[in-house]
């Protein structure tokens, strides 16, 4: 009669220990601020194959349509473009970043004091450019900062295994705040979908340009 006792007790608190556990881990998911699909990260981006004709580049020849977009939205795409190519990362998904980043913007500082388009640090530009473009690079010029920020971003891919929002994560937070997705902050998570948001807009011709 005993040992049925101690053996329902030790029952008793095991099943008290299963359910104590469950709701920490209930209390986390709801305190992490993101439910629904924004829960979980989001799918990584294949790189575009293409060819290395003119074709394969977004045009920027004058337009005549009034709707169209400006021609420097369009130039700016074209390099945009060119650069993922180069670096062998998705140019959408280049062109998510950018857009998100400075709206495409050549002229725009954070209050952080990141350059341009692809909102790169001074800093990280002195250090990231030699390293990876083998150059110094000047972020005023808009050719070299759509350069060296898509070879970041080509690095992080590289670097965490393809795993975008590892890639993203680093690039808007530096490589130190890279964790896996459920203790990520809030606005890091946020930061992953609206950039992955802002790609496939653009993959899917609603961007812009």
């Amino acid at each position: 009669m005993r040992y049925q006792f101690m053996n329902s007790g030790r029952t008793a608190r095991l099943l008290l220990a299963c359910l104590a556990l469950a709701l920490i881990q209930a209390c986390s998911d709801a305190s992490s601020g993101l439910t629904g699909p924004d829960a979980s990260p989001p799918p990584s981006f294949a790189p575009v194959t293409t060819d290395s004709s003119s074709s394969a580049f977004p045009a920027t020849g004058p337009s005549f349509d009034p709707s169209s977009p400006s021609l420097d939205l369009m130039i700016t795409k074209s390099m945009l473009w060119a650069a993922a190519v180069k670096h062998n990362v998705n140019p959408y998904l280049v062109m998510g970043l950018a857009w998100h980043e400075s709206g495409w913007n050549e002229s725009a500082i954070s209050s952080a004091g990141a350059v341009g388009i692809m909102q790169v640090m001074p800093a990280t530009a002195a250090s990231d450019g030699p390293a990876l473009l083998g150059r110094r690079v000047d972020l005023r010029d808009p050719q070299d900062n759509i350069d060296v920020g898509t070879a970041i971003l080509k690095n992080n891919l590289d670097h965490y295994g393809g795993n975008l929002a590892d890639a993203l994560v680093a690039y808007y937070a530096g490589g130190a705040s890279v964790t896996d997705w459920n203790h990520l902050r809030d606005d890091e998570r946020r930061y992953v979908w609206d950039v992955y948001r802002d790609a496939i807009m653009f993959r899917d011709g609603k961007g812009p340009a």
